[in-house]
């Protein structure tokens, strides 16, 4: 075996590694390709071939510098990428060479990945997916009561769904998705750049298949849906929170399960949840969807200092919760997380 360094997103060897192993929406060209074309991020992918230079096992990571330090992440802004290998041996190997740039590495993989001890855990979440049955009386009764009574209520009060389509659409689901991240959770937003390449690189392989639900004329609520492979990921979520009452984001749910039968999808991925939402945890298993534990790990190198990066990522908290506060303007906090959020990959 040898070991190769390639572009995730333009050489056809990743795309067939991909293929092989079967790999998600995080292991795909064009997501990669969204990041890439938002952030600058210098993505490549480390590779295992064969004798003939076919691909075995591989990783797609970044170098990243800046305020929190120099670091290896693989990958940026995916919510998690597990590596993609048959044989132990392989792991090994495609760890081994990012370990050996003496660097911290930061992963996030799902339960089935067990890294070597030197990579800790310094974070667990939950992973939720929904197998799809062919039926929709089916899937009706996979729902919970509260779920099927949120959708009815959702339709009684007059919530529409179709496609979010890119430009005005998009730039009204951004709208949302800034302040829903600013009064609810104290955060910036992603810049509307990044969903903007998001769409770009998904339109071009018919995997763009986002959703809004509209109440009188009034967008209330849309998630953003991509198709990879045989399955649908539910990857964003914005909401207006003086509509909740009305049930939009059960509607966009279920409509997604829908969707996902119709394109013959045979998997509904919901991600990730952290374990302080169980409110979220619990709005996914009433979908009926299954749980798994994802693990966000990292691996500093002997006698490292990471008191910089301790520092650092403490004075970027501060300063995102003082572009947060309620009386600052939502353009402005827009216009702080197109500069900020790539510091928080």
């Amino acid at each position: 075996m040898k070991v190769e360094n390639l572009d995730p997103v333009t050489d056809p060897r990743w795309s067939t590694l991909v293929a092989r192993h079967r790999g998600g929406l995080f292991h795909s060209p064009p997501w990669l390709g969204a990041v890439r074309d938002a952030y600058g991020f210098p993505l490549e992918a480390v590779v295992v071939l064969d004798d003939e230079g076919q691909p075995l096992a591989g990783l797609p990571f970044a170098m990243l510098d800046g305020p929190l330090a120099p670091r290896l992440v693989a990958a940026p802004f995916c919510d998690r990428c597990d590596p993609l290998f048959s044989h132990r041996s392989e792991l090994d190997q495609l760890i081994g060479l990012l370990e050996a740039r003496g660097l911290p590495v930061v992963m996030r993989c799902l339960d089935d990945v067990e890294l070597a001890p030197s990579f800790v855990v310094i974070k667990r979440a939950r992973w939720h997916t929904i197998p799809l049955a062919k039926s929709e009386d089916t899937r009706w009764k996979m729902l919970a009561p509260p779920t099927r009574r949120a959708i009815q209520k959702a339709r009684r009060h007059g919530v529409e769904v179709r496609p979010l389509l890119p430009g005005t659409d998009l730039a009204a689901f951004h709208h949302l998705h800034v302040m829903l991240r600013k009064r609810k959770y104290s955060l910036l937003a992603q810049p509307l750049q990044f969903f903007e390449a998001i769409a770009t690189r998904f339109l071009a392989v018919d995997g763009w298949h986002a959703l809004g639900a509209w109440i009188n004329g009034r967008l209330v609520a849309a998630t953003i849906f991509l198709r990879w492979d045989d399955t649908l990921y539910y990857k964003f979520n914005a909401s207006a929170l003086d509509e909740l009452d009305a049930r939009p984001n059960s509607l966009l749910t279920w409509e997604g399960m829908t969707l996902a039968a119709t394109l013959g999808c045979s998997l509904l991925d919901l991600g990730p949840s952290d374990d302080d939402q169980p409110g979220l945890s619990r709005f996914k298993r009433h979908f009926g969807a299954d749980e798994r534990e994802l693990r966000f790990l990292r691996r500093d190198p002997p006698g490292w200092n990471d008191a910089p990066r301790l520092g650092s990522q403490q004075l970027l908290g501060e300063v995102t919760r003082l572009l947060t506060f309620p009386d600052i303007p939502d353009h402005i906090c827009a216009k702080a997380g197109a500069q900020l959020y790539r510091y928080f990959a």
